[in-house]
């Protein structure tokens, strides 16, 4: 089951969080303060949407000129045990019901740019590519 993040999740999320830092050869600098702070505090702005083997991570963006509110994607991962699975799908989905049920018009992400797996997978679901750079979004 997909659920919104609780402060309860942080243990459990952190070392998603971690993992996902390791996999694209970062540091863990990400700690459990920052993440309360980021998704819990008072000036939180980030919302996480957790399975039980992988999470999204969501914030609110804009296009003012065109008067377009959109949600960027900044994390999907999936442990690898799960992948495969259609958990990263559905946590896609889950991504885009949640910025539906905000207002938004959109949901945009990036990917590294030798990452073509990754660029597959999201254009299977219908993700469109973003001029420049490997940008992707999917309008609704």
């Amino acid at each position: 089951m997909i659920h919104a993040a609780t402060p309860e999740d942080l243990d459990r999320l952190l070392p998603m969080v971690h993992a996902l830092s390791a996999h694209h050869g970062d540091p863990e600098a990400c700690t459990r303060e920052a993440l309360e702070r980021d998704l819990f505090g008072p000036d939180a702005f980030v919302t996480v949407l957790l399975a039980e083997a992988g999470y999204t991570a969501l914030y609110p963006t804009a296009q003012l000129h065109w008067g377009v509110r959109g949600m960027e994607m900044h994390h999907l991962f999936v442990q690898p045990h799960q992948r495969g699975t259609g958990l990263g799908k559905a946590l896609v989905q889950a991504a885009v019901d949640h910025a539906k049920a905000h207002g938004a018009r959109y949901l945009s992400l990036g990917t590294h740019p030798d990452n073509a797996k990754a660029r597959d997978f999201y254009a299977a679901l219908r993700f469109e590519s973003i001029d420049p750079g490997p940008r992707l979004r999917l309008k609704f």
